[in-house]
């Protein structure tokens, strides 16, 4: 959809971003909280609830989309002045490395438990997340696609392996049974 701006960007040029693109930006946020329910359902499936790391990447993944959401339909409805606009996008990047940095935990979390390729996929998932965000911190934006892209991919697998029972399943008992 839209590649939201950062806070390289000057105040006047946020401002007028998020102005123009108000309609793409509020659509953009909805369907990132959509998915963020499927993804939610997902991390149940993976046993979330009786994994403590898994539960751990999967509550700071949510809460790190969340408040990148928030920020960006603030942003977006709120047409604030320069000023504003710039120091909601410095709360944006940050929240925006914090989900590439979920992003890591949940990807070692998911896979650790599986078979030596996918544990594999997951350390290289990590991995990009987290050169994503050192880079970013350096105005480097090469793996601003690629780290979505891979995690998108890791999901992929695991629902695959869920689908035809060769994951980790979700246990049936509770864990304090």
């Amino acid at each position: 959809m839209v590649s939201l701006p950062s806070a390289r960007w000057t105040g006047r040029a946020i401002a007028d971003f998020y102005a123009a693109h108000t309609g793409v930006i509020l659509v953009q946020q909805l369907l990132g909280v959509v998915t963020l329910a499927f993804f939610l359902a997902f991390a149940l499936a993976l046993g979330a609830p009786w994994r403590r790391w898994l539960l751990v990447g999967t509550a700071l993944l949510a809460i790190s989309e969340l408040v990148t959401n928030i920020v960006a339909v603030i942003l977006a409805l709120t047409n604030p002045g320069p000023d504003g606009a710039h120091a909601w996008t410095v709360i944006e990047d940050f929240a925006d490395e914090a989900l590439f940095i979920s992003i890591a935990v949940f990807s070692v979390a998911a896979a650790v438990d599986e078979v030596g390729w996918v544990r594999a996929v997951g350390l290289v998932v990590a991995a990009i997340s987290l050169l994503r965000v050192v880079l970013t911190l350096f105005g480097v934006a090469t793996l601003d696609s690629l780290a979505p892209i891979a995690f998108l991919i890791l999901i992929l697998i695991l629902s695959v392996r869920i689908l035809m029972g060769l994951s980790q399943r979700m246990p049936t008992s509770t864990p304090y049974s």
